[in-house]
């Protein structure tokens, strides 16, 4: 793993074990509030397995990224998640000008990374977009929203108003993991990945770790989630959503992507291609790393 500063921007990528055979390379944006190197474990088996190599970044606001966050002056009509886009956008181009033209590029991401990727369709073309559990909120979730939405409460987001209210200071690292680790966010992370999160998004300090980030950034990317997901699909052309052909792969059991909305996104995306990840959570890619390996090998050998 490599790991570098571009413009404030803490990179890291993983390169193919056999450059020779190298086929391609993934540019990946993670979840809200997650640091990339949360997702080490991961892309170094999805490395080894496909031969690929892999990109990713700490999000503005997040992790050792220095971009700061910008969403307290920002105009009403400015959506943050538009602003995200535009950074995921400007990386990628400056690493598809540094690999060979050859290269196949797949643009990827978890949660909110799954967006951002899916938006950048409107300004980049690639060889394949594969997103894990895109925020499609389930009906019971999306109605109370879109009230929550139309009355511009959207601070009383559920997600928004737990963020705000978590532990951002430890006495140490290992501290910090063991408490962690009991939550009901990470309990069934791997102890490793439960690591190399604190690693990615503590500073150190003399007697105590602090988290890096502001958490109200945080929980302003939930309050920015669209009044409904078909308005985001909207923010693409149609002349784009008819050509390209998402995989989204979705956990069986996730409460942030609708497992059962493939009929109606597909209305969106005419060649969609939609995997269930069985007994999957929204957070199946540190929970089920194997699985979610070979559920991405196998479709990407059968295509």
């Amino acid at each position: 793993m490599l790991q570098k500063n571009l413009n404030g921007f803490q990179i890291y990528e993983f390169q193919a074990p056999n450059p020779k055979l190298h086929k391609y390379t993934i540019f990946f944006g993670g979840a809200n509030g997650i640091p990339a190197l949360t997702y080490k474990n991961l892309f170094e088996q999805l490395s080894y397995e496909l031969n690929c190599s892999i990109i990713t970044y700490d999000m503005r606001g997040f992790g050792k990224t220095t971009v700061p966050a910008n969403y307290i002056n920002k105009p009403k009509n400015q959506w943050t998640w538009e602003t995200l886009t535009h950074d995921h956008v400007q990386l990628f181009l400056h690493f598809k000008n540094t690999y060979s033209p050859k290269t196949k590029w797949i643009l990827s991401g978890h949660s909110l990374g799954s967006w951002l990727s899916l938006l950048a369709t409107q300004h980049i073309a690639v060889d394949k977009i594969l997103l894990l559990d895109p925020p499609i909120l389930p009906s019971h979730i999306i109605l109370r929203w879109s009230l929550i939405h139309i009355l511009n409460k959207k601070h009383l987001s559920p997600k928004s108003s737990r963020v705000k209210r978590r532990k951002t200071r430890f006495q140490t690292i290992e501290h910090a993991v063991t408490e962690l680790h009991k939550s009901s966010l990470m309990k069934n992370w791997p102890i490793e990945t439960v690591y190399n999160y604190v690693r990615g998004s503590f500073s150190v300090h003399k007697n105590f770790i602090q988290l890096a980030h502001d958490p109200n950034w945080e929980a302003h990317m939930f309050e920015e989630y669209p009044f409904a997901a078909w308005i985001g699909f909207l923010k693409i052309p149609f002349r784009i959503r008819k050509n390209i052909a998402p995989i989204f792969f979705v956990g069986e059991n996730s409460d942030t992507c609708n497992s059962k909305a493939k009929l109606w996104v597909k209305c969106f995306f005419p060649k969609l291609k939609w995997v269930i990840i069985p007994k999957g959570t929204h957070m199946f890619p540190f929970e089920m790393e194997t699985e979610t390996v070979s559920q991405i090998k196998h479709i990407l050998h059968k295509d």
